[in-house]
């Protein structure tokens, strides 16, 4: 069996990724992800990372990769089009499985601070109900964000790679068991 390294990315069709497409992330070859549309800013310098679909593997998951995700595209883009010297993004998708929407928010900051990145706001997204947040910010490309990013990415590879995308875990069945143990010990009294 082949070991994680790293998540692949590439345009429509499975094609290599061109500037100004939608991307698709890959596990191997399974479809985790897609960002529809990249676009390109501030005159081809700068990309828009923002509307993440992610597929119904990742959404039934138990754990968020969506950071994953985020730093393989920084650096993906980082070292194959070095016209880009940023990365703008919005985070607002809410997922169940990280807390409540303010420890969401703090945690993407956070994440985003670790590598570098500026300008990172927090803000109540528009239209939704009370707890939902919106995490922007703006990550640029030098020496030392590019070296925070490795450390942080590969931290997050670290642990993907101990437990792979759909596959069933010691935590999840230990949890099963005691839910197990639980009910029957509440049976039996």
């Amino acid at each position: 069996m082949q070991h994680f390294r790293k998540l692949r990315i590439t345009g429509p069709g499975a094609q290599p990724y061109a500037l100004d497409q939608p991307m698709f992330v890959y596990d191997r070859n399974m479809l985790l992800a897609t960002l529809e549309p990249v676009p390109l800013l501030k005159s081809g310098t700068e990309i828009h990372v923002e509307s993440f679909n992610p597929t119904h593997l990742v959404r039934q998951d138990y754990r968020h990769v969506g950071r994953l995700i985020f730093l393989e595209i920084c650096a993906f883009v980082s070292e194959r089009f070095p016209q880009i010297q940023a990365i703008n993004f919005a985070f607002s998708r809410r997922v169940d499985i990280l807390g409540g929407g303010e420890q969401q928010a703090m945690e993407r900051a956070e994440a985003m601070d670790r590598i570098g990145a500026i300008n990172v706001r927090i803000r109540p997204k528009p239209n939704a109900l009370p707890g939902h947040f919106v995490v922007s910010g703006v990550w640029a490309y030098s020496e030392q964000n590019v070296a925070a990013l490795k450390q942080v990415l590969e931290e997050e590879r670290a642990l993907y790679r101990k437990r792979p995308i759909g596959s069933r875990t010691p935590d999840r069945s230990k949890v099963l068991g005691a839910i197990r143990q639980w009910v029957t010990g509440r049976a039996a009294a």
